[in-house]
């Protein structure tokens, strides 16, 4: 077989469209319409900025030392195991019930 000349592929004319192009194409009709939809969701929201509220003071006066209202202000710490010496979740340790 002899090999083409170059202008005998030039004349053979364009690729032909496969399986690939129409996935192509379905793509880009699917980025368009992602671009609508975020435009209409972006579109909804107002274009003023909001008004940010300012940050409430706490003066050093008022003896709380800095801990809101309603803190625990020391003694021992919150959650944790039960007292007794029990697991939290109620099963027995490992190893079976200790006979005294």
């Amino acid at each position: 077989m002899a090999a083409r000349s170059r202008e005998s592929r030039a004349s053979a004319g364009a690729a032909k469209n496969d399986a690939y192009t129409g996935l192509l194409g379905i793509s880009l009709i699917a980025q368009i319409v992602g671009v609508v939809f975020f435009y209409m969701d972006y579109s909804q929201y107002p274009t003023s900025k909001p008004t940010v509220p300012s940050m409430p003071t706490f003066s050093a006066a008022g003896g709380g030392g800095g801990a809101p209202a309603g803190a625990p202000q020391g003694g021992a710490p919150q959650g944790g195991a039960p007292q007794g010496g029990a697991p939290a979740g109620g099963n027995p340790p490992p190893g079976g019930n200790p006979q005294p």
